[in-house]
C-alpha cells in the first residue's frame, strides 16, 4: 500500500537494458492479478530492442 500512496512520476530514464530476471519478475507479478471468473485473458509482449 505504501507504494500506491507514495508513487512518483518518472520522466527521465537511463539508456541501459533491463535484466531478463527483472522482466520475468514483473511478468510473474502481472500474472498474479485477479481476473473475472479466473479467465486470465491477458497477453504480455516483451520488446527488447
Amino acid at each position: 500500500m505504501n507504494s500506491i500512496f507514495h508513487r512518483i512520476s518518472v520522466r527521465k530514464y537511463e539508456d541501459r537494458p533491463v535484466e531478463k530476471e527483472k522482466i520475468m519478475e514483473i511478468l510473474r507479478a502481472g500474472m498474479q492479478a485477479p481476473s473475472a471468473c479466473n479467465q486470465q485473458p491477458w497477453e504480455f509482449y516483451v520488446v527488447t530492442d
